[in-house]
Parts: structure tokens; C-alpha cells; sequence
């Protein structure tokens, strides 16, 4: 994805995804702590009191041609992200391998949105010589779970307690989708 695109949600809002710049770092952090921060917090790999990752090597990620760092933006304000990353660049067996990543504020959820980022994401990886895409999801998200077994992903195993919670363990499923060619 090179260029921004106009996305009506089926609510009828439309919002504008396009690739994640340097400018945008300030309003990514801001996302960011909108999952991370008091209690129901969904991401634990940056947990309150954590510095905010550096800037730099944001930027660096965005830029990086081996991934695709996607935003959702409502006017000003990001709505929704998705990334996918290649794994090992350029080694012979498992160079064509990709993680992938979706995350999408809760008032925009059940809009179309993940599925769009999807067909993004799996456009970016044909195009680019991802052969498989994996991902994971957390036990409890139940509507994220079904939107990728919606769209061809497959569970190929759990891993139990990952996550301690608001007082439990949260368990993750592990999916993975083969591209076909």
C-alpha cells in the first residue's frame, strides 16, 4: 500500500487508511496507551510506567521494506492499526514468512475494518513474496478470533497463560494462513 485509501464502515462513517509515517509517531503513542493503560488493558508489552518506545526506531520500523505498518484514521484521530513483518529477510527457508497484527479502538470494532485490513495485509504479502502469514489472538477475543477463521486463517495451537490480566491468565491461540499463489 503506497497510497491512502477512502474505507466506508458499514456503520457509514468513512475513514482513510493509509502507511504509518514519521509524523504520525505522537498520535501512534496515543493509540497505543488507549489499550495499555488501567484496567481491561489488552496489551501487555507495553505496560503502564513503561518509557514509550523510541522514536527512532519507530520510525525505522515503518520505513523498513520488509513491513507494512497501516493506520485507520477517523479526521485526526487513529482508529485502528495493522502491521505485517517479515521474519527472517532473506533466509533460504523461512524468509517467506510473515507476522501479522491488528488492533482496532472498540468503537470501530464490527465495522468491516479488520477484514479490510486483512485484504491489505494479504495484498502487501503476495505482492511482496510472503508465502505464510501467522498471528495470534488472545482467548477472549472471540470477534477477532472469528473474523480470521471467516477469512481462511487457521488455529494451529494455544498458548496457556500469556498474559496475567485484571487478576487471570489469558491464553492465545496461534493462527496461520498459507497464501496461495
Amino acid at each position: 500500500m503506497k497510497r491512502a485509501i477512502k474505507f466506508k464502515l458499514k456503520n457509514g462513517k468513512v475513514v482513510t487508511i493509509r502507511p504509518l509515517r514519521a509524523d504520525d509517531y505522537d498520535a501512534v503513542m496515543k493509540y497505543l496507551e488507549k489499550f495499555t493503560r488501567g484496567p481491561g488493558a489488552k496489551w501487555t508489552w507495553q505496560y503502564a510506567g513503561q518509557p514509550k518506545k523510541d522514536r527512532e526506531k519507530s520510525i525505522q520500523i515503518y520505513e523498513n521494506p520488509n513491513n507494512l505498518f497501516i493506520g485507520a484514521w477517523d479526521g485526526d484521530i487513529l482508529v485502528g492499526t495493522a502491521s505485517i513483518s517479515k521474519k527472517q529477510v532473506g533466509h533460504p527457508y523461512s524468509g517467506r514468512v510473515a507476522t501479522t497484527a491488528t488492533s482496532i479502538l472498540e468503537k470501530y470494532t464490527s465495522n468491516g475494518l479488520g477484514t479490510k485490513f486483512k485484504q491489505i495485509i494479504e495484498k502487501w504479502a503476495f505482492e511482496n513474496g510472503v508465502h505464510k502469514l501467522e498471528s495470534g489472538v488472545r482467548h477472549k477475543n472471540i470477534r477477532s478470533l472469528g473474523n480470521l477463521l471467516n477469512q481462511g486463517w487457521e488455529i494451529v495451537g494455544i498458548l496457556h497463560d500469556t498474559a496475567f490480566i485484571d487478576g487471570e491468565w489469558h491464553h492465545e491461540y496461534i493462527l496461520e494462513k498459507i497464501l496461495e499463489k
